[in-house]
C-alpha cells in the first residue's frame, strides 16, 4: 500500500507524529510505502493517488481557517473524501473531516469549545462495532487530549463512538472506508503520561484531567492494534 501520512503538528519535537508514524509501520501491509507530509509548511502532495491516508493531531484550533496552510489541507481533504480514498483522522485529523464534510454540505461546520475537556485515559463506548472498531469490546480506555470537538454528526456519517463528555467521539462516513476519531490510540503511556503532567504543572483544572499517573495501568496495547489493523484491513480490500 501506498500511505500518506499528513503531520499536522506545531511544536518542533514532534514534527514527523512519530507515535502515528509507529503504528502505521507495525500495522500497515508488509512492503507498505510510508510517506509523511506537513501541511503547516505548506507540504502536501501534488498529483499522485493514496491507497489510504492517516491525519495526525495539532494544537491548532479546529475553528482557525485564516492561516493559508488550512485552506489548502481542507482542499485536498475534500478532494480525497470525494475520491473515497480511505481516510483515518486523529483528534485534529477527525475535526477537519468533519469540517470538509459539513462545508461539502453547504452547512456551517458544528465544531466548538469541549464543555468539558478530555485530557487523560478515558473510558469510550462503541456504538458500532463491526467495523474500525472490530474486536473491542462495547467499551475500552484509550488517551485524550482535546478541548474542542465536533459537536454534531457530520453530514453522511454515522455515529459511531462517544464517551460521557463527548457525544462525537468517533464517525465513519456512509458508503466510504473514512473514519474520524476524536482519542489518541497512537499515544505511548510515557508520551501520555508526559503531557498529563505539563498540564498539571501550568495549573489545568483538575476536573478536566482524567486519571493522571493511570497509564500503566488503563493503557491497552490492543486498542491501537485493532483500530490500525482493522483500518488497513478495510482499506486494503
Amino acid at each position: 500500500m501506498k500511505i500518506l501520512i499528513l503531520d499536522n503538528t506545531r511544536e518542533e519535537r514532534y514534527f514527523g507524529s512519530a507515535n502515528l508514524q509507529s503504528w502505521v509501520l507495525r500495522m500497515a501491509p508488509v512492503g507498505s510505502e510510508v510517506l509523511v507530509r506537513r501541511p503547516p509548511h505548506g507540504d502536501l502532495p501534488v498529483g499522485g493517488t493514496f491507497d489510504a491516508i492517516c491525519l495526525s493531531g495539532s494544537v491548532t484550533s479546529c475553528m482557525t481557517e485564516n492561516e493559508p496552510w488550512i485552506p489548502a489541507l481542507d482542499n485536498f481533504v475534500t478532494d480525497q473524501i470525494r475520491a473515497k480514498t480511505p481516510i483515518l483522522g486523529i483528534c485534529y485529523g477527525h475535526q477537519t473531516l468533519a469540517r470538509c464534510l459539513f462545508k461539502m454540505a453547504g452547512k456551517v461546520p458544528a465544531l466548538g469549545r469541549s464543555k468539558d475537556a478530555e485530557l487523560g485515559w478515558q473510558t469510550i463506548t462503541a456504538l458500532k462495532r463491526d467495523s474500525i472498531f472490530e474486536g473491542l469490546g462495547e467499551s475500552f480506555v484509550s488517551f485524550q487530549s482535546h478541548y474542542e470537538e465536533v459537536s454534531e454528526t457530520p453530514p453522511g456519517t454515522l455515529r459511531i463512538a462517544e464517551t460521557d463528555r463527548c457525544s462525537v467521539q468517533a464517525f465513519e462516513v456512509l458508503g466510504a472506508p473514512i473514519f474520524g476519531i476524536q482519542f489518541h490510540p497512537e499515544h505511548s503511556i510515557e508520551y501520555a503520561e508526559e503531557s498529563l503532567a505539563n498540564k498539571l504543572k501550568k495549573g489545568e483544572r483538575r476536573d478536566w484531567i482524567l486519571n493522571p499517573g493511570m497509564g500503566k495501568k488503563l493503557y491497552d496495547e490492543n486498542v491501537g492494534i485493532r483500530i490500525f489493523g482493522n483500518f488497513f484491513r478495510i482499506a486494503n480490500r
